[in-house]
């Protein structure tokens, strides 16, 4: 019953459809569906959950939520789970009676640790017990005239990597780099794809480029000890600026859809996943891990930064990757990063 408050019935095709659709979904779905109430309480998880947290679906439907989320997480939940704010996106709009009351449907993209009980070898990343999901989803809106009820949440979560960033294959629009928790980079994963090419428009010939050149145009080495802020375009800094919030909490994060600048001139279309790891023999204990992939070719005809201006060529090599030489012989980069919570922004203090 309480699922029909938030879920009211369709007619049979309706249903029958959604069935089918759902049941490949669930099989083909690398993460597992969650369905909330206003108080926490799980009212569905799929059985995939127990794939990635090792806890039973018998064992969480019926439970509180906040009985297995880190402490921290616990107020962002609750406002999620009680907002009605529709500042946020609205996905649709339906009346369920004839009354003129009707249901809406907020967008949501969040991220919270949950608690995790699979073996070491099969758990991914976990920290202290705890796994970062990326949720999302929407929260069921009522309007029943003056008032307005948040029904509850469902939300898609699954895993930013199932088996650790650190082990992912990469394809051949997708580039790595490591960076100072303040992402400062100061490795370039700087292996080679092979790219189709056109020579005067007569013949096509396979070149070898290095990863991130042929994505960015610009050489792994004139990345070293740059910001990735100062390669992102002006507009989409506060994309990065979230998810580097996330990641410095939650250890873990993915990134919006952003601009990222081009050696040559414009920018390409771009998303990145973050994750902080221990780092052995090094002068910090930790440092980011981040999978970038792009999405686009080159677009726009605009020098837009100075760093478009001052970079170097790629110059070609048989390395797979080129190492920060200031971080890796013990010099400080930059001075320990502070986040500052009252101006939202990164700061050195």
């Amino acid at each position: 019953m309480a699922l029909r408050n938030v879920f009211p019935p369709r007619n049979s095709n309706e249903q029958i459809e959604t069935m089918a659709i759902g049941s490949f979904l669930l099989q083909t779905l690398d993460g597992f569906v969650l369905i909330l109430d206003a108080t926490g309480k799980m009212m569905y998880v799929s059985e995939t959950a127990s794939v990635h947290l090792g806890l039973s679906q018998v064992e969480l439907i019926g439970s509180s939520i906040f009985d297995f989320l880190h402490r921290d997480d616990e107020a962002e939940l609750r406002y999620i789970l009680s907002n009605t704010d529709f500042n946020c996106t609205t996905t649709s709009q339906f009346t369920t009676s004839s009354n003129q009351s009707y249901n809406d449907e907020i967008e949501r993209m969040f991220f919270i640790r949950l608690k995790c009980v699979l073996p070491k070898r099969n758990a991914g990343i976990i920290y202290n017990g705890y796994k970062t999901i990326s949720c999302w989803g929407y929260s069921k809106i009522c309007h029943d005239g003056e008032r307005i009820t948040n029904m509850g949440l469902l939300a898609v979560g699954y895993m930013l990597t199932r088996s650790g960033i650190t082990e992912l294959k990469l394809s051949s629009s997708t580039f790595m780099f490591r960076a100072r928790l303040d992402l400062n980079i100061i490795f370039v994963d700087s292996s080679a794809i092979f790219k189709l090419t056109i020579i005067l428009n007569l013949a096509f010939i396979f070149v070898l480029f290095r990863r991130v050149t042929a994505l960015t145009g610009f050489g792994a080495s004139s990345l070293l000890d740059t910001s990735l802020y100062q390669m992102v375009l002006l507009e989409d800094a506060h994309t990065i600026e979230k998810a580097h919030k996330i990641l410095l909490h939650k250890n873990q994060s993915t990134t919006g859809y952003y601009r990222l600048l081009h050696r040559i001139r414009g920018y390409v279309w771009a998303q990145s996943q973050f994750c902080i790891v221990p780092m052995l023999r090094a002068t910090v204990t930790h440092c980011i891990v981040a999978v970038t992939e792009i999405f686009s070719k080159r677009e726009g005809d605009m020098t837009l930064a100075i760093i478009q201006l001052d970079a170097e060529e790629d110059v070609p090599g048989s390395t797979l990757g080129e190492y920060s030489n200031l971080f890796y012989k013990g010099a400080p980069a930059s001075a320990p990063l502070y986040l500052d919570y009252n101006t939202h922004m990164l700061s050195d203090k």
